[in-house]
């Protein structure tokens, strides 16, 4: 079975093509659950960091799916052409606000867990404002990211989220089952799952190999007993997500600022997301797609700090489906929107999502993110290195974003701008390459 292109027109670029309904609500499950335990970890994370009950947590997790799909649909429709990359780009809340909005949490609380909640909101406002207003200057550094500097970003993308699967595949380190040989096996089972279904298929079945592998590993979970779906019986029938329902947002200087640094890393991430997917896509990665995608992201923190989420950005394990399965249309992503936004009225599907067994994601992020380091990789391979120091600076710029993945607490007694800054592994590769290309090449040419 092949993905039936439903335009007439054979010149519509494929990125704009309409697919058939089933294909589009499949192609979308595929992304959203490859990406919702990412997006849910994160207000589980700052929901038990400030001590809320679970009541509240439910209300971010809602929030977050919710503002996912609309931040999708902000991506991938053509709401204003200064707005939105229009490529099949998923949002989701971003990991690298995580640290700095725990210490904001932390700070601001007091006695009153909700004051904290209410200061990470206002800076989250403000903080997407900051990033639709700076997009156009990213947007001009564009001609500073040649293939040597965004092969080194894709690739230090990559590396960075490796690792976050193979904690999948461990489990969680307070679990009875942290690190058993079980979980490993289910990852073993379910990596190679999905890559007999690619070897064995070539049309549709392939294009959703990740979703099967994650569906057919969470059976053999259940047998294995590794999988807990506990958590959908005490699950609600519906709840809908309205502004401000933890009251209105507090704006404090420091949290403002700290949610600024958080952006620029934000921004950095999602540059070389977007040209990186732009490749995928065969669509010219030019300033004005750049700079529009950025406004995308800072218009979707915008809007989730008033309804009770956190800064966004495009998810990397989005970027490694779409390389995975060649699908180019960005009505996956809104069909992807679409089914986040729907799941976010409905606990009991919450429940299910969250219920997929760590392992299982383990496995197939393993692939995914993979795909993201490989694709880098491959960008890297149409370097000339001949006659150059472009070598050197390969090296140097993926060992400098090698050091927080390999030891976490390397910048723990920084100061706190400097913990949001090199902690992240893309931002550290990021600005070593664009400073060592600068100062090996641009300087030379001049």
């Amino acid at each position: 079975m092949s993905v039936k292109v439903l335009e007439a027109n054979e010149k519509v670029e494929a990125v704009h093509q309409k697919l058939e309904y089933k294909s589009l609500f499949l192609l979308g499950v595929q992304h959203v659950a490859a990406m919702c335990a990412g997006a849910i970890a994160v207000p589980m994370i700052l929901g038990e960091s400030l001590g809320l009950g679970q009541n509240e947590i439910n209300i971010l997790v809602s929030a977050t799916l919710m503002m996912a799909g609309i931040g999708t649909f902000i991506q991938t429709l053509n709401i204003h052409d200064r707005v939105g990359a229009k490529l099949p780009i998923v949002e989701g809340v971003s990991f690298a606000g995580v640290s700095a909005l725990v210490a904001v949490g932390l700070s601001y609380r007091g006695t009153d867990p909700i004051f904290g909640l209410q200061v990470m909101f206002g800076a989250t406002i403000l903080s997407g404002i900051f990033a639709f207003l700076v997009a156009p200057v990213f947007g001009k550094l564009l001609k500073y990211f040649p293939p040597l500097v965004s092969g080194v970003v894709v690739t230090s993308m990559g590396l960075s989220l490796i690792p976050v699967a193979l904690r999948w595949v461990a489990g969680a380190p307070k679990s009875s089952n942290y690190l058993s040989v079980n979980n490993i096996v289910l990852a073993l089972i379910t990596i190679a799952i999905i890559l007999t279904i690619q070897k064995l298929s070539k049309g549709f079945l392939g294009n959703i190999a990740i979703l099967l592998g994650i569906f057919l590993g969470t059976l053999i979970a259940i047998p294995m007993g590794l999988a807990d779906f506990s958590t959908l019986q005490n699950a609600g029938i519906f709840t809908i997500n309205t502004p401000l329902q933890f009251g209105v947002p507090k704006f404090e200087l420091t949290a403002v600022l700290s949610l600024f640094l958080v952006q620029l890393v934000i921004m950095t991430d999602a540059t070389g997301n977007q040209i990186n997917l732009s490749d995928i896509c065969s669509v010219n990665p030019d300033q004005k797609t750049i700079v529009a995608g950025l406004r995308g992201h800072g218009l979707t923190s915008m809007l989730a700090g008033m309804f009770n989420s956190f800064p966004h950005s495009l998810f990397g394990q989005n970027v490694g489906i779409a390389a995975i399965t060649g699908v180019k249309s960005r009505y996956v992503g809104t069909a992807a929107g679409i089914i986040l936004l729907i799941t976010s009225f409905f606990p009991k599907v919450i429940a299910i999502l969250t219920s997929i067994p760590s392992p299982v994601l383990g496995g197939a992020g393993i692939i995914m993110f993979g795909i993201v380091a490989a694709n880098g990789i491959k960008r890297l391979g149409t370097v000339s290195y001949d006659r150059n120091k472009n070598l050197v600076i390969v090296a140097t710029s993926l060992g400098m974003a090698l050091a927080p993945i390999a030891t976490p607490q390397l910048f723990t007694n920084f100061p706190q701008w400097g913990k949001i800054l090199f902690q992240s592994p893309v931002t550290l590769g990021t600005l070593t390459v664009l400073i060592l290309n600068i100062v090996f090449n641009e300087f030379d040419r001049k």
